[in-house]
């Protein structure tokens, strides 16, 4: 009776215990769940944002090669180049990932598939992390350059992103002053702006790639967890 009555204070125990981690693994499936949502909302929206400064970054540059620096109206100059100082940046929503990784809470997931999700959906933010770290590596470098042809104090009308199109064209036709003419210093600019896209184009891929997994990884935890 005794060894009956302590198998199943064992069987209990364990059987609670599973309950206990069956519940924890819902409620982190859950959590990773809502802040992937916005993940995906947030890389779809810098994707948009890093599209649209590649290719005015593309066409300052064409400027600079194609043409004489005063063939060219000053607000037109500052209009392209102040894309070579903006960063695509995202942010994610991490707190539930990095608990998992810095508690040990991946070993609540019985499923191989979601754990191995969660590696490719990490993998993809960690690189496009260190793209972007480049981008403001290199931020300093390009401001410096920026400020010897541009008075920043110009640029502030402009700085936001969902400006209406009649305004960037009046914009466009001004003539601010330009703090230099020297095809030099231009060229200077030219230059880092190219190292900048290169590396934009490397972080569209990776955007894209972290955003795939995410999309993924939402399918997954939703079929498994019976998620809403």
């Amino acid at each position: 009776m005794l060894f009956l009555a302590v198998s199943c204070g064992f069987l209990a125990e364990y059987k609670l215990e599973h309950t206990i981690e069956h519940n924890r693994e819902k409620q982190y499936a859950r959590t990773l769940y809502e802040d992937l949502q916005a993940d995906t909302a947030a890389l779809r929206a810098a994707l948009v944002d890093n599209s649209f400064s590649q290719a005015k970054i593309d066409t300052f540059r064409q400027l600079v090669h194609l043409k004489a620096i005063n063939q060219v109206p000053p607000g037109t100059w500052y209009y392209f180049g102040r894309f070579g100082t903006r960063v695509s940046n995202v942010a994610l929503q991490e707190a539930t990932l990095q608990q998992l990784l810095s508690s040990g809470g991946l070993r609540y997931f019985k499923r191989l598939n979601v754990v191995d999700g969660i590696a490719n959906y990490c993998q993809s933010v960690r690189i496009m992390k260190e793209i972007v770290n480049f981008q403001v590596a290199l931020l300093n470098d390009l401001t410096n350059a920026r400020n010897k042809i541009f008075d920043a104090y110009y640029l502030d009308e402009i700085m936001d992103f969902d400006i209406a199109q009649e305004k960037i064209d009046s914009f466009k036709r001004q003539s601010f002053p330009l703090l230099t003419s020297k095809r030099n210093d231009f060229i200077q600019y030219a230059n880092l702006c190219q190292a900048k896209h290169s590396g934009q184009k490397v972080l569209q891929y990776k955007m894209n790639e972290a955003l795939n997994s995410a999309a993924k990884l939402i399918v997954l935890l939703k079929k498994e967890y019976r998620l809403e």
